[in-house]
């Protein structure tokens, strides 16, 4: 059984994630259910009545998101990534996910969203978890560096380099 910790670098998204979801409106996937991204994103659904999907195939992580599942927010444990079907348009796409090796896999899947949030955007797991070559298929990308691990925002529909984080 993996045993859950608590460390802040694993909130390094969360003022990207405030970032995106102020500027959309519709659909969110999250991959990966995390003890700082479900609950920020899951209060923020809720108050502006948007739709939320969280994927976990950790039990443990699961288990705590599972807590999360009503409403417009639906918590779904996965046994296999590949089966899971990731049509329906999204806004924002936060990827996140155990095995981190699935990750670049599954951000080319999605690049149809209108933002692809991709948390670990470092370059030691740009090679490993396939991440160079996903974010090569999209045309923006703005990575935030002002927290570790980096987080990258990509897109093929709207232009970044005018993306900022406030401070």
């Amino acid at each position: 059984m993996r045993r859950i910790k608590f460390r802040k670098q694993w909130g390094s998204h969360l003022p990207v994630l405030i970032a995106v979801t102020s500027r959309t409106s519709g659909l969110i996937l999250e991959l990966g259910s995390g003890l700082y991204s479900t609950p920020y994103l899951h209060w923020e659904c809720y108050r502006t009545g948007r739709t939320l999907i969280t994927y976990e195939s950790v039990k443990q992580y699961y288990d705590i998101a599972a807590q999360y599942n009503y409403g417009r927010h639906k918590v779904i444990f996965v046994d296999d990534w590949d089966a899971v079907n990731f049509s329906e348009h999204c806004e924002v796409a936060f990827v996140d996910h155990h095995p981190g090796e699935r990750r670049g896999k599954d951000i080319m899947r999605l690049a149809y969203a209108d933002y692809v949030i991709a948390h670990d955007a470092m370059k030691r797991y740009e090679e490993s978890y396939g991440l160079a070559k996903a974010f090569a298929q999209f045309k923006y990308k703005y990575r935030y560096k002002r927290a570790v691990p980096y987080t990258m925002v990509l897109s093929n529909k709207h232009y970044l380099s005018d993306f900022r984080v406030s401070p």
